[in-house]
């Protein structure tokens, strides 16, 4: 008898360290977990990491965002229930 596999929110604090958001998306990309995301959680850890990281070009994580969501499609919300 198969399982569904346990959801989890990837909030920014995870989404923002470049190898744990690798390990993370390749985990959900696996099947062992169901991610989660909002676009307001990947606005904060961009925003983050901008600020961050000198040299580091908003074009250049906007399209790391983009890579998430064509890769893992129906693991992004587009809203929150507030």
């Amino acid at each position: 008898m198969a399982s569904n596999p346990p959801v989890a929110v990837y909030d920014a604090c995870v989404l923002y360290p470049f190898h744990l958001r690798n390990i993370l998306i390749q985990c959900a990309f696996d099947g062992l977990v169901e991610a989660r995301w909002t676009d307001d959680i990947h606005y904060e850890w961009m925003r983050n990491l901008a600020a961050n990281t000198p040299g580091f070009s908003i074009d250049r994580l906007e399209a790391t965002r983009d890579r998430m969501n064509a890769v893992l499609p129906e693991q992004s919300w587009r809203t929150i229930a507030r």
